[in-house]
């Protein structure tokens, strides 16, 4: 979609507070390399600032399905000079992309009167420039922030943990699901691309464990390369399939386990209470899932060099046939209480009234 920067910023700053609807430009990609992590955490703070009335837009240059971000708006552009165009034009601007450099976001914060807000999760990028920086990682704090933004207001630790807001939707019929005996499946879930395309080595060697005790049910996203062949192999164990799900927490409300990759999804499996063994197949994802593997309710393995099936499987029967499975669900809801985005949203809120 081509489009064309307009003078509006200048007007509206003329305009009172009542007649004035804020509005954030969120930048980031999906799909592919990217996964789909991204625009999963970015929509629910989108989802969050569109209900104290700020309007939200997502600028990519790939993005897994043109719907991933409704009910907000999409744009496509072709150069981060576009973005930066199009950027003067918002009175936020949220950057959730691991390719943007200190150069980049240098230049966006030079834009007047817009507050720059970046996501991050390594601290490994040189100074952000950044008028709100959010980590949920609980060791955050203990990264040199203070170095790559000191002047910015610090969003650190559980408290902003970014959950999609179906989960919190789904709160009327958690009672129904908390009593954790009755949970009797393990979920599968490699993320919405699986980039390292570990679902099908690992349903291989599950086969002739323990785990095939348990219903298994077994998710891929949109951008599985391999799906059908997963769907194939998953009909002949005569475990269940699942593609494209629209809403993970109906699934993981009802799981006793789960094995997913690391990133996202575990803030999400943490806030059922699903004791989950995690694959961290990036290293972005490694900080986060040390954080919640020391708080004692899973366990990670890393396969970011290789898949290291064995090792998963090992721990995941290692999990599902201990006693204390119901003290770790509980210790893990205890984590996240799923209000992260409305937090980050209403300090974003405040932030946008100090840039008047």
């Amino acid at each position: 979609m081509s489009f064309e920067p307009t003078s509006e910023k200048t007007s509206t700053f003329q305009m009172s507070s009542s007649q004035l609807k804020r509005k954030a430009l969120f930048r980031l990609d999906s799909g592919g390399q990217y996964g789909l992590g991204h625009v999963m955490r970015s929509k629910a703070l989108a989802d969050a600032l569109l209900k104290i009335n700020i309007e939200c837009t997502f600028a990519v240059q790939s993005v897994h399905s043109n719907d991933a971000v409704l009910p907000h708006n999409l744009i496509n552009i072709n150069t981060e000079n576009d973005f930066h165009s199009l950027a003067k034009a918002y009175d936020v601007i949220i950057v959730d992309h691991y390719d943007y450099t200190t150069e980049l976001f240098f230049q966006l914060s030079k834009i007047d009167h817009t507050v720059l807000v970046v996501l991050d999760d390594e601290c490994n990028r040189g100074k952000l420039y950044a008028d709100i920086v959010i980590n949920p990682a609980a060791q955050a704090a203990s990264l040199p922030y203070a170095e790559t933004c000191p002047e910015a207001k610090w969003l650190f630790g559980f408290d902003y943990i970014l959950l999609r807001s179906f989960f919190k939707e789904l709160e009327s019929q958690y009672d129904e699901y908390s009593y954790y005996e009755k949970r009797q499946s393990i979920v599968i879930t490699f993320g919405g691309s699986d980039v390292t395309g570990l679902t099908l080595p690992l349903l291989k060697s599950i086969k002739n464990t323990s785990l095939m005790s348990f219903d298994i049910i077994v998710v891929t996203g949109v951008g599985c390369q391999n799906s059908d062949e997963i769907e194939t192999y998953c009909s002949e164990l005569k475990m269940s399939y699942k593609h494209n799900v629209k809403n993970m927490a109906q699934l993981f409300l009802k799981a006793k386990l789960a094995i997913s990759a690391a990133g996202s999804t575990a803030f999400e499996l943490a806030y059922c209470g699903v004791p989950s063994i995690f694959a961290v197949v990036a290293d972005n994802q490694l900080i986060s899932i040390e954080d919640q593997c020391r708080q004692g309710w899973c366990q990670m393995v890393d396969c970011r060099k290789q898949n290291n099936v064995s090792d998963i499987i090992y721990y995941a029967e290692k999990l599902i046939n201990s006693t204390q499975l119901k003290e770790l669900s509980q210790l893990a809801q205890s984590l996240v209480d799923g209000k992260g985005a409305e937090r980050i949203a209403q300090c974003i809120k405040s932030e946008i009234s100090n840039q008047k």
